[in-house]
């Protein structure tokens, strides 16, 4: 069980409360999640880890170095996840991004200072737009916005890009949440409808290669306890909402819902206090898996055109009233 431990004088957040969901985000940081919260039999409890400084479900063990998360979850703009070498070429355009030894992960803006547009006590939305608020890691123009509303049982992500350039541009977008392994004691497992997994054949996280059949320690279309000791880093492809979260003995079950557009996903399961489950409408290295003919998700944008997607959490518990 977790109290609701913060002090109301820090402006630097956003936090958005209901009957069932505290959800407290970082606008300087991209509107990032700090820490979300549900309530079940009375009692509020951690869904995603708190990473709030100081919070102890925040620190991670040694098998990662002791490194802290910076964020339970964050968005991915204006592509997912990571782009081999921080290079591709599109229409003839090579490309070349900046931090090309971590293959440029996680899009360009989800560290930078986003404008507050509105703000409620269950609503926020946020936007960055590099002709306005700086140019980003990324050779077009864009306009992003991202939005949370917590409404019941509910909580809505949605997004959108925006190329405010003169030519076509590729463009990807996703969410990044992790979970907390244990709730109120309860060990999670996991159902997830997807048709294929992508080749990882150099080991790093990259496909190299269109999508194949899954294979069996990878394969959860039934309910399948996710175990911290199997390491998991993986790009899958034809995801059909919804992905289900449930910690059984603590009664606590998630729903997770994506737009169509979102039909790619990541599972990231290290041997840590947390998971992360990603929707995503592009696959990892997506743009030089498109160029290689592979159908990865990419969206091209025409200028002025806009793409969006959702992600809505749905919590399902006995005793809920919605």
């Amino acid at each position: 069980m977790q109290s609701d431990t913060h002090d109301p004088s820090d402006k630097s957040v956003v936090e958005l409360s209901s009957e069932h969901w505290r959800l407290r985000l970082e606008p300087h940081t991209g509107l990032q999640t700090q820490s979300c919260q549900i309530r079940h039999h009375d009692a509020w409890h951690n869904l995603m880890p708190d990473t709030r400084p100081g919070a102890e479900a925040s620190k991670t063990t040694a098998a990662d170095n002791d490194i802290a998360l910076k964020a339970s979850n964050f968005h991915m703009l204006p592509y997912s996840n990571r782009i081999r070498d921080g290079r591709f070429n599109f229409n003839g355009q090579a490309v070349q991004l900046e931090d090309a030894a971590n293959h440029s992960i996680h899009g360009a803006l989800r560290k930078l200072p986003w404008r507050v547009t509105s703000q409620t006590d269950t609503s926020v939305t946020a936007e960055y737009d590099t002709l306005k608020d700086g140019s980003v890691n990324w050779p077009w123009p864009i306009h992003a916005s991202i939005s949370y509303t917590l409404d019941n049982n509910q909580l809505l992500s949605r997004m959108s890009l925006t190329n405010h350039g003169d030519r076509n541009m590729p463009a990807g977008m996703g969410w990044h949440p992790y979970f907390c392994r244990t709730i109120d004691g309860a060990e999670p497992e996991l159902t997830i409808a997807v048709d294929g997994m992508y080749p990882d054949t150099n080991g790093d996280c990259l496909p190299t290669g269109p999508a194949i059949a899954l294979n069996d320690e990878l394969n959860f279309k039934t309910p399948k306890k996710l175990d911290s000791a199997v390491r998991i880093d993986h790009c899958f492809s034809g995801l059909s909402s919804p992905v289900t979260l449930h910690w059984p003995n603590a009664g606590i079950k998630v729903l997770m819902h994506a737009s169509a557009n979102c039909n790619h996903l990541v599972l990231f399961n290290p041997a840590q206090a947390y998971f992360a489950v990603e929707p995503v409408t592009n696959a990892n290295d997506g743009f030089n898996l498109s160029a290689q003919g592979v159908d990865a998700g990419v969206t091209t944008l025409a200028p002025s055109q806009t793409m969006t997607a959702e992600m809505q959490l749905v919590l399902e518990a006995p005793g809920f009233n919605g």
